[in-house]
């Protein structure tokens, strides 16, 4: 994924996530996420990001961490 549509799908993402009112997940959303993640075909490893959204994947809870924001999808509907 290039880093112009990374970009784009974060902003897309950022604004949604704004809209519906910023909703956070929990430790333990973060935790049953970051696990289905990483045991996907699609994420890199090296670079610890999806390679469909493009999105960085931590279990941190911080503002940059599509994990932790509550209202999120997969991009291929594993949570």
């Amino acid at each position: 994924m290039g880093l112009i549509n990374k970009l784009l799908t974060f902003i897309n993402s950022l604004f949604w996530h704004i809209y519906n009112g910023s909703p956070k997940s929990s430790q333990k959303l973060i935790n049953k996420r970051f696990s289905i993640c990483v045991e996907c075909d699609s994420y890199d490893s090296i670079n610890k990001q999806c390679l469909q959204c493009g999105c960085n994947i931590n279990q941190e809870k911080i503002l940059l961490n599509k994990l932790a924001w509550a209202d999120q999808k997969c991009p291929l509907n594993k949570w």
